[in-house]
């Protein structure tokens, strides 16, 4: 598998991406969880603060890497999650399924995924 400092195709950017938001959205999505439970959680705000830099980083990093191995459509695209995710308060449950709902837009291997899926399940019942 590709990594962030590998990447080469848009495939793998996307991939890469996936498994990024996925991951450190849940992170944070957990934290607040726990957080609107009375769980307190030490170190809260550096945990928050780490997960959205690593965030940040890592996807600001395979944007690039589209773009200095010619995928400049690519890039563009992934420019406006990397956007998203560096000026708005991930904190907030809406924000995070903005950002959700635009890699679902601007990724077609999501919706393709999305798609297999229903028609496996379809398939079972």
């Amino acid at each position: 598998m590709s990594t962030v400092r590998t990447c080469t195709t848009p495939k793998d950017g996307w991939a890469l991406y996936s498994h990024l938001l996925g991951n450190l959205l849940l992170v944070i999505q957990l934290h607040e969880e726990a957080k609107g439970r009375g769980v307190i959680v030490s170190n809260g705000e550096r945990v928050i603060y780490d997960t959205w830099a690593k965030l940040a980083g890592n996807l600001y990093m395979v944007m690039r890497r589209m773009k200095l191995n010619g995928h400049e459509d690519t890039a563009a695209k992934m420019q406006q999650i990397v956007d998203m995710v560096v000026e708005q308060d991930l904190t907030n449950r809406e924000v995070r399924e903005a950002i959700h709902a635009k890699h679902r837009e601007l990724d077609a291997g999501v919706q393709e995924f999305e798609d297999e899926v229903k028609r496996l399940l379809a398939e079972r019942t």
